[in-house]
């Protein structure tokens, strides 16, 4: 436990101190802006800010000084699973907090379905960013990126099977559920981001297990 508090504090630390984070939370905010249908935008901003905490901290970060610097001091044989664990734990708790104090400037209160869908989702981005950044990293994350400006834009949400691919807008489309467009229903979402955090969980464990 103590070498996942270390770990979080120093990844804390580390990405507070880039100012390239918070130029990029600012761009990112920017651009969020400029292509979100303004209606839609309280709600994506919900979205964004379950998802963003996995960027802010996960960026870089596999193959930073500051995690070889923790690997190399912790010498326990578990050390390395620790670490790991704090590696999409922070990210994940992060973006549940921030998410949960963003949403009642939206919704108040917001959809039952909210409070499961947020958590896994944060838990599954933050999964599939430690996963592209150890394996695909640029084009992992521009997958990552067109995914969300896809999200964001609407350009290809033309139908409810589409719409459920685009797991980043999972909580705003709970927030923007509205029984008259036909969209799909919250609980599908629900059985949805159930299964989203079941397969990046399954691809992150496989991907370890192979590595080692």
């Amino acid at each position: 436990m103590q070498i996942i508090i270390f770990t979080s504090k120093t990844m804390w630390e580390r990405a507070a101190n880039l100012k390239s984070r918070w130029w990029l939370c600012a761009l990112f905010l920017v651009g969020m802006f400029i292509v979100t249908p303004l209606d839609k935008f309280p709600a994506q901003f919900v979205s964004f800010s379950v998802i963003f905490p996995a960027v802010f901290f996960l960026t870089d970060w596999n193959n930073s000084s500051a995690k070889k610097g923790i690997v190399s001091v912790t010498a326990r044989s578990d050390s390395r699973k620790q670490i790991e664990t704090a590696e999409w734990l922070l990210p994940s708790l992060a973006g549940m907090v921030i998410s949960s104090l963003a949403v009642f400037l939206v919704s108040a209160p917001p959809p039952w379905q909210f409070w499961v869908v947020t958590p896994l989702i944060a838990i599954s981005f933050s999964l599939v960013f430690v996963i592209t950044e150890q394996h695909l990293r640029n084009a992992g994350r521009t997958a990552l990126s067109l995914l969300w400006l896809t999200q964001l834009t609407g350009s290809l949400q033309k139908g409810p099977v589409t719409d459920l691919l685009l797991f980043t807008g999972y909580p705003a489309s709970v927030l923007l559920y509205d029984s008259n467009t036909g969209s799909n229903h919250s609980d599908t979402y629900v059985l949805a981001s159930l299964i989203t955090v079941f397969l990046t969980a399954g691809i992150y464990t496989l991907l370890h297990r192979r590595n080692f």
